[in-house]
This record gives C-alpha cells, structure tokens and sequence, in this order.
C-alpha cells in the first residue's frame, strides 16, 4: 500500500471547510465531511488521505501544548521547571502536584482534539465500506482492510488516551452527517471507555497484518503488532492479566520486532527503529516538514545548547530531577554503568542537566545554524514496553519466573545483571523502576505508577513524595485530569466534572 502519512496537509484544508460548516459540538464533527460529501469518498485517495488526516489530528492532540509529556512526565516528577515555564510549577511536591491550577495551560483540561481525531475515524469507518472497488487501483478489499484497520486503531488510541488521562469518556462511534441537530453526549465510565479501546483494537487486529511492505511505513503507520500491543496495555488497566500476557506474546512472538542493542539506543527515536511498534511521525523533511521546532515545539522544552546553538539552557527547558534519576539508576554503584544513562541525559553534574532521547537537531538555515528542528519521532510503543507489559500481566498472575525472564531481556540490553527475586511484590516494584529507567521521558510512567497503585506505595523507594492520599481510589478521580467545563460545557451541557476536582473547586 501506499504512503500517505504526507497527504494530511490536503485533508486539514478540506478539514477547515467542513468545520466551518458545524456547530460547537466537538463530539460530533466530521473534518472533511461537510461540502464535500456526496463527491469525495469516492476514491482510494480520498480514504489515504482521510486517513492521513487522521493520523494528523492524532499528533496534534499529543503535541498540543506539549500534553503528551506534561500528563506523562511532569506529573512523575522527573523534571524541574524553572522561571520560564513558571505555568507548570504546581505540578511538584511542594505543591501537592495539582493538577486544576494550571492557569495558562487550559488546553491541558480540554480533550477535544483527541475527539476531532475520533470523529474523524468515525468517518472513514462509515465512508470506506462504501467506496466502489472502480475507485481503488491496489487491491480494494485488502487496500479497505488496511485502512479501515488503522482508523479502529487510531480510535482505540485516543479512547485509551482519554480514559487513562480524564477518565469516563463520552462515547461516540458513529459518523455524524448533521452535527448542529446532534443531541449532547453524556460521560461514560472509564471502565466503559477501555472496553471501548478493546473492542476495537480486536476489530483492527482482524483487519491488519504483521509488517510492512514499505519501508517507509514502519511504525507510523498501524499493524497487527501496534493492536496487539495497545491491547496488552488496555488489558492491563482492566486487570485482565491473562489476556495481557496473551496480546503481548502475539507481539513478542509473531511481530518481528527486535531490541535496539544498548549501545545505539538514541537510534530507536529517530524513527523506523527495529524495536518501535507504534510512533508519530516528526521527521525533518525540507518539503513536508512534519517536525517540530527546537524553539517551540513539542520536543522544545528538553533542549538547549549545546544541543540548539544560542539557546540558553539556564531559563528555557525542563531540567532533569537529577534526585529521581539518581535513584533510578542508582548512578552511584552497579547502575553507574547503565547504557541508557549516557543515551537519555546530559550534563547530569550541572545546574541545568537536560533530557537528550529527542536531540537529533537539524538546521532549516545550516550554515547560520538558524531555524532549529527536532528531528525525531515520538515513539508510543516499543518492544521493551511489550516485555515490561507481558512482565506486569505474569508477576500478577504469580508466575515470577517468567515474569523475570521479560524484565531480564530488558535490564540485559542496558547492561546490568539480571534479577533473581521470586517475590510478586518485589517483582513489582522492580519492573516499575525498570519501566521509569527505560521510559523516562516518553510520556508514559506517570500512568504505570497511577495504574499499579505504587505511586503513593509506602513501601516502594520511587514512589512520589506529595501526592495526597484522598486523591486514591477509582471512584474520585484524584489521578486524572479535570476538565475545562468553561470550554467544554457550551458544546456538551451533560458533561460532569471528576468528583475530586469538582470537590476540590468547592474548598
């Protein structure tokens, strides 16, 4: 099949007719599906480029306002904010790290962008089907499959984003032609909106195929590998061990994935890597540039110089908790030697020490070493995950042995020496500090201690210091983000508040 994750600058242009043709219900929108109706589903092209538009809204939803590593990241105290991100300083010990008072950063508790990528889903999954075959120049029905596949995965993503992040998503799965007569949406459980991200991940598991013909299209594009993957992770949440052990040996064992060795780890997030399952496509590129800026992008905050010429790293990114990763890694005796140390930070030893997994940086002026780009992709899935998931789902079956030779795989590939605990419990906290080592900075481990319940464990080192304990417990809500009602509240009047939050603005 072709490439097409390119195409997606044609799809926002139809995107914006459409959009200005609906209403405020964010639920409802279709992007493209408005004056272009009747004569644009038609073609194999317009269902690539509906799905390139897809993957599009997807980024956007996960860049925007750097939302991916604040939610995952800055909530897991591995970084400092200094003076000029004073927006974000609440989210620290001192401050109980609360996540309501973030007065500059709205868009952080507004999930509408991950609902324009659903709706947009919800159109390709009602359009396709009914493209003629006349209209296709590859295969139609393996070329319907494929993209009708990705779309359930795109979907499955961004309602597993959402009930991890805010919980009790609203739940939309149709295509709406009229968006203005829409009847408003009340939330669901967040129980429900993982249920949701598992039926249709097993729905895109039966349309898609392990690998990929194109090179091109390795890991930012969706396969069998990248549904099974998301799946093992969806299962865990809802504490179906079993089946997560399952869904993540499908992808240890039918995915062809690979480990990046140790010593070209920075290798896995410029893009393409043997070990990614799923990523977003940043790349530089002097045409389609899909990167971000090393001023202000999603990467941005992370770098300076010597990584960005001329950027000062004293009042501009996101210093590294060197206290946590000193922990971590336990820099001072066997895992000084780990290989991810020298791969992920810098200048550990200084005031400003910095996260370097995404420092490819690539000058649009080279000679004047102007207009900075970060050139790498942001890696969502990977095989480590998968070893770390299939390690979590045996530990908690009992079944430590097997749960140690996953964790094994991982800790071997950094270097250090294997683990021989048979104790759950113990096990668990080592594949916790083993899931903060390996993917700190990928947005992910914030979600992993919430999810484990070690985040405010007594008896875990790594737990974080300032986390209330009212804050616990399924039915409050404490760990999820509340919701902008000023914003949301206009399109969607049956919207609720979490229970916490909604206490919490009451105090």
């Amino acid at each position: 099949m072709k490439t097409y994750i390119n195409k997606y600058y044609i799809l926002l242009l139809l995107g914006s007719l459409g959009l200005i043709a609906s209403c405020k219900k964010y639920i409802n929108e279709g992007p493209i599906d408005s004056p272009t109706n009747d004569n644009y589903w038609v073609t194999e092209r317009a269902a690539e480029s509906g799905l390139a538009g897809a993957y599009g809204l997807l980024r956007t939803a996960l860049t925007n306002s750097r939302a991916y590593f604040v939610m995952g990241d800055a909530t897991a105290n591995e970084f400092i904010f200094n003076g000029s991100n004073w927006t974000l300083a609440d989210l620290a010990p001192a401050h109980n790290f609360n996540f309501a008072y973030e007065p500059y950063e709205e868009e952080l508790n507004d999930w509408t962008p991950f609902y324009q990528a659903i709706s947009q889903c919800n159109l390709i999954i009602s359009k396709v089907p009914s493209i003629p075959a006349s209209g296709f120049t590859d295969d139609p029905t393996a070329t319907k499959n494929e993209i009708l596949g990705e779309a359930y995965f795109v979907r499955a993503y961004c309602y597993y984003y959402i009930s991890q992040v805010w919980g009790q998503p609203v739940i939309v799965t149709q295509a709406y032609t009229d968006p203005i007569n829409a009847q408003p949406i009340a939330r669901s459980t967040t129980a429900a909106g993982f249920a949701q991200a598992a039926s249709d991940l097993l729905t895109s598991i039966k349309l898609l195929q392990y690998g990929y013909s194109n090179p091109a299209n390795i890991a930012v594009q969706a396969s069998k590998g990248s549904a099974f993957a998301l799946l093992a992770k969806t299962y865990l949440w809802q504490k179906q061990y079993k089946l997560a052990s399952a869904a993540a040996d499908s992808v240890i064992l039918r995915g062809g994935y690979t480990l990046e060795p140790g010593a070209t780890y920075s290798n896995i997030f410029k893009g393409h890597d043997q070990e990614s399952i799923f990523e977003i496509n940043m790349i530089y590129s002097p045409n389609q540039n899909e990167a971000q800026s090393a001023g202000s992008g999603a990467f941005s905050q992370f770098l300076a110089a010597p990584f960005v010429f001329g950027k000062d790293p004293g009042s501009s990114i996101w210093w590294v908790n060197t206290e946590l990763v000193n922990n971590l890694y336990d820099t001072t005796s066997n895992g000084a030697n780990d290989a991810r140390i020298k791969a992920t930070f810098y200048g550990l030893q200084t005031d400003a020490p910095m996260m370097v997994k995404y420092s490819n940086v690539i000058y649009q002026q080279p000679a004047q070493q102007a207009s900075p780009f970060v050139s790498n992709n942001m890696v969502l899935l990977r095989l480590a995950d998968t070893y770390l998931v299939k390690a979590e789902a045996d530990a908690n079956l009992g079944n430590t042995g097997d749960a140690a030779i996953y964790l094994n795989k991982v800790r071997e590939r950094a270097g250090l020496s294997d683990t021989t605990s048979t104790d759950p419990k113990q096990m668990m906290y080592l594949i916790m500090d083993e899931r903060g080592r390996e993917f700190f900075g990928e947005g992910t481990w914030f979600y992993d201690l919430y999810r484990t319940g070690l985040i405010i464990d007594p008896g875990y080192d790594n737990a974080i210091e300032g986390y209330l304990p009212a804050r616990t417990g399924n039915d409050n809500a404490g760990f999820q983000w509340p919701l902008d009602l000023r914003t949301l509240l206009p399109q969607d009047p049956l919207l609720t508040q979490n229970p916490y939050w909604a206490l919490a603005s009451q105090n």
